[in-house]
């Protein structure tokens, strides 16, 4: 009887590991698309709405889901309060700390900080033409994060399974 339970609970274990990590590869499509929203929401408020970065920063803060309205909160608040960080600086520091956890890849994660040293100091053109880069960049991105999670999805799942059975038969 203990023999059976172990075997079930190996089972799901590495079951459940397999449909976690099909599960991060949507959980990554979705904070791509959330981004590209974000994006075009900034993109409206520097161009057409003429706002300053707090203000804009704001505003996304109040529509964003969490993390992002967290980071976004946070640095509008600090770039209120102008404490001597540059735009790049405040922004950096407050996506390692509020966007640490998200599944993006290591180049889509850079890209985004990149984006924080040209906003704040160019003037709205470049910003526009800025924010237009990035959301091409998001665009190929989230091609590709849905091309990969199509493939990948139901290996992830079968190899946990696959994976648990061969551990059961190994250890029992």
């Amino acid at each position: 009887m203990l023999r059976l339970l172990g075997m079930v609970c190996i089972l799901a274990g590495s079951t459940g590991i397999g449909i976690r990590m099909a599960k991060d590869l949507d959980l990554r499509i979705q904070e791509l698309i959330t981004l590209q929203h974000l994006m075009l929401t900034l993109r409206g408020a520097i161009r057409y709405m003429h706002q300053p970065l707090p203000e804009a920063f704001a505003g996304l803060a109040e529509k964003a889901s969490e993390p992002f309205g967290t980071f976004f909160a946070g640095t509008a608040e600090e770039l209120e309060l102008r404490r001597g960080s540059t735009a790049e600086e405040v922004w950096r520091r407050n996506l390692q700390k509020d966007l640490k956890d998200l599944h993006l890849s290591a180049g889509e994660l850079e890209a985004f900080a990149d984006l924080g040293s040209m906003l704040g100091y160019l003037d709205v053109e470049m910003q526009v033409n800025t924010l237009d880069h990035y959301l091409e960049q998001l665009k190929l991105s989230t091609a590709q994060a849905a091309e990969t999670a199509k493939s990948r999805r139901r290996i992830y799942r079968y190899l946990g399974a696959l994976g648990g059975a061969a551990l059961v038969i190994l250890i029992f």
